[in-house]
């Protein structure tokens, strides 16, 4: 668990370099908590008109229905802070209840980086104490790196997952570098930023949901 991480730091430097509410740390000798009862004021089974009088402002509405296979989103919170980490958290619906079953937060591209995860993993360590599972996959061919930690407890499962589908073959060359002929090529040329899209990560779903725990796939 705790001895893996620097594991996953090792593997993504390698690889990067070769080629509505944030929990609450847990106070010295204050107990981890035995239960969450959902995220932030929002509870599992809550309908939208009661997730945004629990959310109030926080709650965005979405420009249309989005689709997430069995589940929707029409709510999402744009600015949730987690651990000093701001992310985009959609409200998933249930669409056979119109329910709420998951909240998905997402963090992307030039913010998703690994010092960004530790940070992450540190606060959810701090608030829930160590993960129940952890796994690593290394990124080979066209499957991306995959950190993935479980936090599971009665009521409310937690998810955090780190994956980089990152490239270092793409580049571009530096416009304000100028042309000089004593000077290497490789040293104006800078990587395509949308050649990077890592993501983080962060779920909680009703611990009930199975199909929504699926471990560390």
């Amino acid at each position: 668990m705790r001895t893996m991480r620097p594991q996953f730091l090792i593997v993504v430097l390698a690889l990067l370099f070769s080629g509505t509410a944030e929990p609450g740390k847990a106070e010295p000798g204050q107990a981890e908590p035995q239960d969450l009862p959902g995220w932030g004021a929002a509870r599992w089974g809550m309908t939208a008109a009661e997730l945004e009088a629990a959310l109030g402002a926080a709650a965005q509405p979405l420009p249309g229905r989005w689709l997430y296979g069995g589940a929707y989103a029409e709510l999402s919170v744009p600015e949730a802070n987690v651990g000093g980490l701001v992310f985009t958290a959609y409200l998933q619906m249930d669409e056979a209840s119109d329910r709420l079953r998951q909240v998905l937060l997402e963090r992307r591209r030039v913010g998703a980086t690994p010092a960004a995860f530790e940070r992450l993993v540190e606060s959810l360590e701090a608030a829930y104490g160590e993960p129940s599972q952890v796994c690593a996959q290394a990124k080979s061919g066209g499957v991306p790196l995959d950190y993935h930690m479980i936090w599971r407890f009665p009521t409310t499962t937690v998810h955090a997952k780190f994956l980089d589908f990152s490239t270092t073959a793409a580049f571009s060359r530096d416009p304000q570098a100028g042309f000089d002929p004593r000077r290497a090529e490789r040293d104006v040329r800078r990587n395509i930023r949308r050649f990077f899209p890592r993501r983080i990560l962060l779920r909680f779903h009703d611990a009930r949901e199975g199909d929504l725990d699926r471990g560390c796939s």
